[in-house]
């Protein structure tokens, strides 16, 4: 029975009243969009379009012009049967589902498009996605107050939403769509069922455990290690042995989470097996820059860096680092569960190779966690006040002041003023506190990777070159093929039908630069003695990494930049990307497209590396 003065209950009731009027307040500009387009695609492409695979890609084509979905369609992966396979698993498109018919419901009875995406869909998206934190924050309080009383379950729920990057993923800008916000609610869920569970060994919580478990990895396959939540829960300190006979004497509670989980992710495997002819399919291999990097993990980024570090914009959370001591000392038998659990759930989110999430406030995979990183949390503060005044006092105030410090740095977030990606010391320098921007902040930046290298290189003043690569052919090697021009007697190199590519120029990353980036310029001499149609003559830089290609970068040569029966000066620039490991390598070459013979000399490969 809630008392009337239960402090835990005005606190959600004013979280639950504030974040609704943010996400009433603050309409995204376009709430389908990025990840959140890839996650949604199986839903309408099923109901509506009747076309999972994709194979009349111009529907989609059609999609993204009229609503502005994504800039380029990285979103699914194309296959040699035409299909195309989504990119993310299925798991947020299950979650999406009740708002999805909604959303079609309301379009049929309007004037709105019936074709997934129009206002009717984005709206019952933003609006349902809140109920699920709602749900979420309800069933977080309830499983705090199992074990904290009201006062310190109220400062917890305070400090989780409005002292952590949750504000800003749950509640602005449609963030409460993406995955890390559903996840809240799952772990949320998950937390309360195998509390349920562990106190009433019903099978009713095991069917909830097996149901919560199966769609947080069915949205994200790592968060499967969250069963080890239920699996150690009240393990009285590392007694392995007595915790594996434990299940055995419920094997079937035991059973019956695994089958269910097995079931659900049963449907991504079948998906996969329907469009690809494989039960398992790796749908990041579309790109090899990006992936897992388990035996180098980026640790100490992930935790400290200016750029993304989780503890400088998030720093209350370090109360919650420091709380496992507290929770070992004063709840033996929470502590297993929860700190193996966040061990290795955050040395896996520390070994994805793009550590620092674009477009979002610190570090949003670890969001989830903050359900179970609460009991360390909780721990600390309910010491605290046990203590001396003046102690007590003292350490309450800093976490006041870290809470609207976190505020303010979400508002800074929101305002451009702290970058979603490009963040270095000297730019969280400039900015500290700041309300503002100051004149000339950009200067402090990372390289903006999507910026135009020749705009780069106008103030030449800012690099050094160095000469990678200079080849005339004049020294005789059989292995290219060679013609000789009769105008002035020099080799050159000959594409034609019967050899269409260049030799390729390869360098290792650490080799090419021990800067945060480089620009590679190649230039050549091109001839042709007719004129060519258009990409009949390409030129390609890329990286590779363990010999899968990505970030390339193409360059075409027609009759609009090629005159014919003369030579013709080409370049080309690149920047580097964020290479995945040092030992990745940059490779470059021509490739002929057409059926014109094109003779190439005087290829010059440079490197310009930033002074600063």
């Amino acid at each position: 029975m809630i008392k009337r003065t239960d402090p835990s209950l005005y606190s959600l009731t004013a979280i639950v009243l504030i974040l609704s009027y943010v996400v009433i307040s603050v309409i995204p500009h376009s709430i389908i969009s990025w990840d959140i387009f890839g996650y949604y695609l199986y839903l309408p492409f099923t109901f509506i379009y009747n076309d999972l695979g994709l194979k009349n890609i111009e529907v989609v084509n059609h999609i993204i012009s009229e609503y502005n979905n994504t800039s380029t369609f990285y979103q699914a992966l194309p296959m040699q049967g035409g299909n195309w396979v989504m990119k993310y698993p299925m798991g947020m498109a299950v979650l999406y589902a009740p708002w999805f018919f909604i959303g079609h419901f309301v379009a049929h009875f309007s004037d709105y498009k019936a074709d997934g995406f129009s206002a009717p869909y984005q709206f019952s998206l933003l609006y349902g996605s809140f109920i699920y934190t709602v749900i979420g924050l309800l069933y977080f309080r309830k499983s705090l107050l199992k074990y904290f009383d009201s006062k310190i379950t109220a400062i917890l729920l305070i400090i989780i939403v409005f002292g952590t990057n949750a504000l800003v993923h749950t509640s602005f800008h449609g963030q409460g769509l993406m995955s890390h916000n559903y996840l809240f609610f799952l772990f949320s869920l998950v937390l309360w069922f195998t509390i349920r569970w562990h106190e009433t060994l019903q099978n009713k919580y095991a069917i909830g455990l097996g149901i919560t478990i199966g769609l947080s990895a069915l949205s994200r396959p790592t968060e499967i290690l969250v069963i080890i939540i239920p699996i150690l829960w009240n393990m009285h300190g590392f007694q392995i042995k007595q915790r594996i006979l434990f299940w055995f004497r419920y094997w079937k509670s035991f059973a019956l989470i695994i089958g269910i989980v097995f079931v659900i992710g049963s449907f991504q495997l079948i998906y996969w097996k329907f469009m690809t002819g494989k039960f398992l399919f790796n749908s990041y291999g579309g790109n090899a820059g990006e992936g897992m990097e388990l035996l180098h993990p980026y640790l100490t980024e992930v935790l400290f860096s200016f750029r993304k570090g989780w503890l400088l914009y998030t720093p209350i959370m370090g109360f919650a680092i420091a709380g496992f001591y507290h929770l070992f000392r004063f709840k033996k038998k929470l502590f297993p569960a929860i700190f193996i659990f966040f061990t290795i759930s955050f040395y896996v989110i520390a070994s994805w190779s793009c550590w620092w999430y674009a477009d979002c406030f610190s570090q949003r995979a670890l969001i989830p966690m903050y359900i179970f990183l609460s009991f360390p949390l909780g721990t600390f503060i309910n010491h605290i006040r046990k203590k001396r005044d003046l102690y007590k006092i003292g350490l309450i105030l800093l976490l006041v002041i870290l809470l609207i410090f976190n505020i303010f740095q979400s508002w800074q977030f929101l305002h451009g003023i702290i970058h979603s990606s490009r963040m270095t010391k000297e730019a969280y320098n400039e900015v500290f506190l700041k309300t503002e921007l100051p004149v000339g902040w950009e200067k402090y930046l990372l390289v903006d990777r999507n910026s135009d290298p020749s705009l780069l290189l106008i103030n030449s003043n800012n690099y050094t070159s160095k000469q990678l690569d200079y080849q005339d052919f004049e020294k005789s090697d059989k292995s290219i093929n060679w013609k000789i021009d009769s105008l002035n007697s020099t080799k050159v190199l000959k594409l034609n039908t019967s050899n269409r590519i260049s030799p390729k120029y390869e360098i290792s990353y650490n080799l090419l630069t021990n800067n945060e980036y480089a620009i590679v310029r190649v230039t050549a001499d091109v001839f042709i003695t007719k004129d060519i149609s258009s990409s009949q003559l390409l030129l390609v830089m890329a990286f590779t990494h363990k010999n899968f290609l990505y970030c390339e970068r193409i360059s075409s040569f027609d009759s609009l930049k090629l005159i014919a029966c003369q030579w013709n000066r080409v370049s080309m620039e690149y920047l580097t990307p964020e290479v995945r490991g040092q030992s990745d390598r940059f490779q470059t070459n021509f490739i002929l497209k057409g059926d014109t013979e094109v003779l190439i000399d005087n290829i010059l490969i440079t490197a310009y590396e930033s002074k600063n």
